[in-house]
């Protein structure tokens, strides 16, 4: 979960919220989903003890009981084409749910993010970038926290759905059956504790068949999880508003082209930031990789099999995961740092999330 700090330097945070609200009110899309309500209900209820959370992009609706009604998620983006009945709707926010507390941490510690809809005529596949900490077992024990960036998560009928456009161009896909995909039920135990199929919460969205992204030059960072982590956890970093044209390199490996940037984690001092003259000293990295795009990508790693790197897309969207360790450092602060790569100056692309560790 992103927490605000005063140190943050997310300058466009508040305004790139507003503008995205701004945009989902305008555009008439949204999507509707509650993971499941027997979940829900469970999770906040006195047995599990435990608390359902949403991030930016996301609203818990009101209901009956103490797991309320299903989410909205604010719509992204969709690719759809009518004749054919394929194509893809792009939903953006988190819910993070736990229950159980032990060890300092929760027993049952579950994030989706980012749901999107596949569709395939009568049949979609959901998908949902995931962080969980996989079943605890008996004896329980904390499990480290595992990222599962693009999982597909739901089949998703739709086999009673009419695409066609209404008046103002708007497709609506009303509560579709879903049913959980096994191995996405194993990665975060429901598999346990719900008979197979998995039944899910039911699936709504309105969009327009041809939505694209769009590109704001507003940089911001989300974060997965900043508090109670542990050595070894592993969270999702996703980066919006970040020029792929930007960033010119100054030193190999690309040096004269768009070098991108650093998303780590790690123990930095003040100052840390490369605009200001800070040195490299100052930013001791536990874990990194490097977003860059995929023509400056190509020329160092062809086959775009290296771990080390992921891509900026054409909208200035990347997607990381980072593992957590601990620093010699003797001072500093704990967090996930992001700058510019290859030598790079841009102050606007120097953000930090600072987070905290478990008890």
């Amino acid at each position: 979960m992103q927490t605000a700090h005063p140190r943050s330097r997310q300058r466009w945070l508040i305004r790139g919220l507003a503008l995205a609200t701004l945009m989902a009110v305008s555009t008439g899309c949204w999507g509707t989903w509650g993971l499941r309500q027997s979940y829900r209900n469970y999770i906040t209820s006195p047995i599990a003890g435990g608390s359902i959370a949403t991030e930016p992009g996301a609203t818990w609706l009101d209901g009956p009981g103490s797991g309320k009604g299903p989410f909205q998620w604010d719509f992204d983006w969709s690719t759809f084409d009518v004749a054919t009945e394929t194509g893809s709707v792009q939903l953006k926010g988190g819910v993070h749910t736990k229950g159980h507390a032990f060890g300092g941490g929760y027993l049952l510690d579950t994030s989706f993010w980012n749901p999107r809809l596949d569709i395939a005529g009568d049949t979609g596949t959901l998908y949902a970038d995931l962080n969980y900490r996989p079943s605890a077992g008996s004896p329980p024990a904390l499990q480290n926290l595992v990222a599962a960036p693009n999982t597909a998560f739901a089949t998703v009928d739709l086999s009673g759905e009419d695409f066609t456009p209404d008046a103002d161009g708007f497709v609506t896909i009303s509560d579709a059956p879903m049913t959980g995909i096994p191995a996405a039920m194993t990665l975060i135990g429901w598999d346990a504790f719900y008979p197979n199929p998995v039944a899910l919460d039911p699936y709504s969205v309105r969009f327009k068949p041809e939505w694209a992204p769009v590109f704001i030059n507003q940089p911001t960072v989300t974060v997965s999880q900043t508090t109670d982590l542990r050595v070894g956890d592993v969270i999702t970093v996703w980066g919006k508003g970040f020029d792929p044209a930007g960033n010119i390199g100054t030193r190999p490996p690309f040096s004269g082209q768009p070098a991108g940037v650093y998303a780590t984690f790690g123990k930095f001092t003040d100052p840390w930031q490369p605009s200001t003259g800070a040195p490299s000293a100052n930013r001791p990295i536990t874990s990194q990789k490097w977003a860059v795009p995929a023509a400056t990508r190509a020329l160092i790693d062809p086959a775009g099999t290296n771990p080390s790197f992921v891509t900026i897309d054409a909208y200035g969207r990347w997607k990381a995961t980072l593992t957590i360790g601990t620093s010699a450092a003797a001072t500093g602060d704990y967090g996930v740092y992001v700058y510019p790569g290859s030598g790079a100056v841009n102050p606007a692309h120097e953000i930090e999330t600072l987070t905290t560790f478990a008890p």
